[in-house]
């Protein structure tokens, strides 16, 4: 039996990799895309799957990649982010573009590269926003733009492209990754965020990798344009005063 292969962009990450190793669980092939070579190569070492060093704002590069891979290309997990947190009278231009281009514009090229793929073997694209566009968050207006624009693209995709290919979203609260150290290594500062929550802790990579291996695999058979919130009850609940 030939494992069908589930492209994971962004993976060297927190979400990504535990989405990688509990896909390898179920028996598919995962293909690692991501900029930091070193520990790109650590990760697809340990999981023994392909890898390709690749920046997503090098779009001509990413999509030559997606492109020799192939047409058995089943899966597609967009896990590329980025913070950016200032307040909207030092954000400048240059901010939201940048942010535009990591969390949207590139998920919507390596959709475009694997979509001819995806629909032939009706398969399925699993995206990731944050619980700042549903809730007001101070100083997030850079990433929250740009997250919204990722719901958005959750919502007009998975009609599109229905029925032969689902198209879900995740929205984390903060979680424990490269991108949020400087928060969450901070004892004060990470209890302080841990207690906003409901369920009060920081999220971390296997919190999302059952939910998205679902979403993302033949399991799924009747769920597309979802935005499912896993942030600790945070988007929803609210704490004894």
């Amino acid at each position: 039996m030939i494992s069908k292969k589930i492209l994971i962009l962004g993976g060297s990450g927190a979400i990504g990799k535990s989405l990688a190793k509990e896909l390898i669980e179920k028996k598919y092939k995962p293909i690692l895309i991501a900029r930091n070579k070193q520990d790109l190569e650590i990760i697809s070492d340990k999981l023994d799957c392909e890898h390709h060093v690749c920046d997503i704002l090098e779009t001509k590069k990413l999509i030559s990649i997606i492109k020799d891979i192939g047409e058995d290309i089943y899966g597609l997990a967009y896990c590329v982010g980025s913070i950016n947190l200032k307040p909207l009278k030092l954000a400048t231009e240059e901010d939201f573009i940048e942010s535009y281009k990591i969390n949207t514009l590139g998920a919507i090229n390596s959709i475009k590269a694997a979509q001819s793929s995806l629909i032939k073997n009706k398969g399925s694209i699993l995206l990731f926003s944050t619980i700042a566009v549903q809730q007001g968050f101070i100083n997030h207006s850079i990433i929250s733009s740009a997250k919204g624009a990722i719901e958005g693209l959750t919502l007009s995709l998975a009609a599109e492209l229905a029925p032969n290919v689902r198209v879900n979203c995740i929205a984390p609260s903060l979680t424990d990754s490269k991108m949020s150290k400087n928060m969450v290594n901070n004892a004060n500062i990470r209890k302080a965020i841990e207690v906003m929550h409901p369920i009060p802790k920081i999220g971390e990579g296997n919190d999302f990798s059952g939910i998205g291996t679902y979403l993302i695999s033949e399991s799924n058979q009747w769920i597309t344009g979802q935005i499912i919130h896993i942030d600790g009850g945070r988007s929803t609940l609210r704490l004894k005063a």
